[in-house]
């Protein structure tokens, strides 16, 4: 209840939630808190009847409502800058500021480990900002992730020294589909004190990120390790941005590292523990996919009111066999990419041993399912999909865009329109 009471509060503050549904949503997240499922059946009085646990993937309460009021967020805050914001290549410092304040994408640093919401939580919160638009709202999860990994393993002084720094940025993908037990970026301790060496790819706000989080591979031992640094440490270096393909907003950049920095860098120090480190970084992956899942139902939803509307031969187009059967199974397939997201999440917060062949699966479906149906749409609308008098032709870029980053396309069946 705290974190919904906090967001709501903050969402009153700057006018994107009245009083009224302030009070109402906090009274049925009150009223539905620690209550079953609606659905449950119940077991008579002495019933010695076995019963089977099952994962039970219905939002709490208190999510459900987070989950809609992030929605609200996406549409009324993210969707009306992104055209603009790509197109201008920056990310405008209203909407930024606009949904720092909620803090539905970040915020950690100032709030602690305590105000990171769980992982299932955290994916319907992304999926939902995303249905308003993936780009923006990609930019400010990944800026919130570096957030994370310093609030739930960093040392009070590197999250005391983040505090009064930048906008931070998280060095995660190194592309090619490389998941963290593949990563090629190395981070050893030496006698100088730690030597980074590799090169990340989609790095948001790479030209200007501070601080910049960098994770990577201890070769001796195979586990993860994270480093915090800046874009102007002396062998950090920072490519130009990449052109404005949906993305522009982020100013992702490719960054090489080669540099030796101080040993107090090393996030948690040297008693961290790889597992903890690698279940964050699977976390943040997880979160890249939700917003590919609320990218290509927005492109769904959007397309299949077209149809509606769209009147050919004297009738509205969904009437048609070949435009609605393709839109019904994007929907599914969205339906059962958010499914598997939701089991990956559910099994980072029960701590259900590893997850790592979980996380790559919902990613990989996610990129798939996401490029297809924002695909689809653009086809629904035919010749009108490629015109940006209609938003689906951005929402296929960016989703085609954020596929790529954590997934190797070439082992997609997708193809793309041309």
């Amino acid at each position: 209840m705290a974190l919904l009471s906090d967001t709501v509060r903050r969402l009153v503050a700057i006018g994107l939630c009245g009083r009224s549904t302030r009070q109402n949503r906090v009274r049925t997240a009150e009223r539905r808190a620690g209550t079953v499922h609606p659905h449950a059946p119940s077991l008579p009085l002495g019933s010695h009847r076995r019963v089977v646990q099952m994962i039970n993937l219905s939002a709490s309460a208190e999510d459900a409502e987070l989950s809609e009021l992030a929605r609200s967020v996406g549409v009324k805050v993210l969707e009306p800058a992104a055209r603009a914001a790509e197109i201008g290549g920056r990310y405008p410092e209203d909407v930024w500021a606009k949904l720092a304040a909620t803090g539905l994408a970040g915020g950690y640093l100032d709030g602690g480990a305590d105000s990171i919401p769980t992982a299932a939580a955290h994916v319907r919160i992304v999926e939902s900002l995303a249905y308003g638009d993936g780009g923006l709202t990609m930019a400010a999860v990944w800026s919130g992730a570096a957030e994370l990994l310093l609030a739930a393993h960093g040392s009070a002084e590197q999250i005391e020294a983040a505090r009064g720094a930048g906008r931070p940025s998280l060095a995660l993908y190194e592309g090619f589909g490389r998941a963290p037990g593949e990563y090629r970026t190395t981070i050893v301790t030496v006698p100088a004190g730690v030597r980074v060496v590799g090169t990340k790819v989609a790095v948001a706000f790479g030209d200007e990120a501070d601080p910049l989080v960098v994770v990577g591979q201890d070769p001796d031992t195979g586990g993860l390790r994270a480093v915090v640094t800046r874009v102007s440490t002396p062998g950090v270096d920072a490519a130009a941005p990449v052109g404005p393909l949906a993305l522009g907003a982020g100013r992702l950049t490719e960054v090489r590292f080669d540099a030796t920095i101080d040993a107090s860098a090393l996030v948690g120090g040297t008693e961290i523990a790889p597992a903890a480190l690698l279940s964050s970084v699977q976390r943040i992956r997880l979160l890249l996919a939700a917003a590919l899942v609320g990218t290509g139902q927005h492109a769904v939803d959007y397309a299949a009111q077209y149809a509606t509307e769209r009147i050919a031969f004297g009738k509205p187009i969904a009437g048609f066999q070949g435009v609605s059967f393709p839109l019904a199974e994007a929907h599914m397939r969205l339906d059962q990419s958010r499914l598997e997201v939701g089991l990956a999440a559910e099994a980072l917060d029960a701590g259900a041993g590893p997850v790592n062949g979980a996380v790559d699966l919902a990613v990989s479906y996610a990129s798939t399912a996401a490029t297809e149906a924002t695909r689809t749409a653009v086809q629904t609308l035919g010749g009108h999909g490629f015109m940006v008098d209609h938003p689906v032709e951005r929402w296929y870029r960016t989703a085609t865009a954020l596929s790529a980053i954590d997934f190797d396309a070439a082992l997609s069946p997708f193809t793309p329109a041309v």
